[in-house]
């Protein structure tokens, strides 16, 4: 059974929702780990070796997997679509300038930017794809170029974040599965810009999760992780919001990227068939050209 979805990011835009109210649907095989990133960065390990990156799950529909790369890469559309035409794609996106700025915490997350300035400017400066993956028109062409519209289902995550039933019905219904399922993961509030405290306790639950797997109770390992309360206590206890920390975007920055992003927001809209995107940098856009 070939995959027939894929979600294709766009990065730090509810890939990680959309990939957990699909992982516990019963007409779904998603591959657990998200990101295997074949069509982008390892198509020369060929179909099998992709194939065999799900498991075996050939009692389900739709069978796939999520990863935020391919949204991006200028390769990706034309091999998915020699592998699978009638691939069915889903896109997630938000803020674009929002998105920057989750973009840069997420580099201080992973330690891939470090010392005393920790700005988003200093960010911004350093990393072009802070600004590059934001020009959603841009890469959405690629895909439109190759794929019909009615392949793609756009997903915007400030309208999960206000009716994620609702989305997840969407999500389901483009997928040709039960619209019916309540995931655990429905409500799920996904941090993306924490980091650990004590990295010491953190490891120490990492390890006392693969030991509880190895000696066959798996199930309980996940009960535990899934639990509100052990959340919450992790997060109140072992984590910090980087939002606490790092200063905001200025306010000038942000007029500054509007105008970068402005004509991209308008060829998106117009790719979508929409007159508003619900983001403050559309309305901001809007605003200043009346």
């Amino acid at each position: 059974m070939k995959v027939n979805f894929i979600g294709i990011g766009a990065q730090k835009c509810a890939s990680t929702w959309i990939h957990g109210v699909l992982s516990d649907h019963p007409e779904v095989g998603a591959y657990p780990g998200k990101e295997i990133d074949y069509f982008s960065d390892y198509y020369n390990r060929g179909y099998q070796w992709y194939e065999r990156q799900l498991g075996n799950v050939d009692s389900v529909r739709m069978r796939g997997e999520v990863s935020t790369s391919y949204f991006t890469d200028s390769d990706t559309p034309s091999r998915v679509f020699l592998y699978n035409p009638n691939m069915r794609i889903v896109l997630s996106l938000r803020d674009p300038i929002e998105r920057a700025y989750s973009n840069h915490l997420n580099e201080i997350k992973l330690c891939h930017l470090t010392g005393q300035n920790l700005e988003f400017e200093s960010g911004l400066a350093n990393n072009p794809m802070y600004l590059e993956q934001s020009h959603y028109g841009k890469h959405l062409a690629r895909w439109l170029a190759i794929f019909p519209r009615d392949q793609i289902l756009v997903i915007f995550q400030e309208e999960i974040r206000d009716a994620p039933f609702t989305q997840a019905r969407n999500l389901y219904r483009f997928l040709g599965v039960a619209e019916d399922h309540q995931s655990w993961f429905l409500e799920k509030k996904v941090n993306e810009s924490r980091i650990i405290k004590n990295t010491g306790a953190d490891h120490f639950l990492k390890y006392l999760g693969k030991l509880g797997r190895s000696i066959g109770i798996g199930g309980v390992v996940e009960a535990v992780r899934k639990n509100d309360l052990v959340g919450r206590l992790r997060r109140n206890y072992n984590q910090i919001e980087l939002r606490q920390v790092i200063p905001p975007m200025r306010e000038d920055t942000k007029i500054c990227l509007q105008d970068m992003l402005a004509d991209d927001m308008r060829e998106l809209a117009h790719q979508l068939g929409r007159k508003d995107l619900p983001w403050p940098s559309w309305m901001a856009l809007c605003n200043r050209s009346n």
